[in-house]
């Protein structure tokens, strides 16, 4: 009996131990997005990243418009993507370059939005 209690100590504090490891290919970031005409950004709150313009952040963008109450509204997202240095003289220290947009919060009823994928 207390040989079979030690072991599933042993098994709970062994498995407790292992950290899941974490992808660093493109992780999740959520924030405020914003886009206006020629500049965009994701605040998250402890970071501010200009958001590289492409395609992604095109259609993040056409999915925001519907919802944003005035042209300078910030739209709660939840993105993936990868962080780059800047190396222009102006604009944001860091970029990030969207890879996958897994959904939006609308900010005037707080439901989520998905897009079709």
């Amino acid at each position: 009996m207390k040989k079979s209690i030690f072991v599933l100590i042993l098994m709970f504090v062994v498995s407790c131990s292992q950290t899941p490891k974490k992808s660093t290919e493109n992780p999740q970031f959520f924030g405020e997005f914003l886009y206006l005409s020629d500049a965009a950004v994701l605040n998250t709150g402890t970071e501010i990243y200009g958001v590289i313009i492409d395609e992604k952040m095109q259609e993040l963008h056409d999915l925001c418009t519907p919802v944003k109450r005035d042209e300078y509204d910030m739209i709660p997202v939840y993105i993936k993507g990868i962080i780059e240095d800047n190396t222009a003289e102006e604009g944001w220290d860091k970029l990030i370059r969207i890879t996958d947009i897994d959904s939006l919060v609308n900010p005037t009823d707080k439901s989520i939005i998905k897009p079709n994928n």
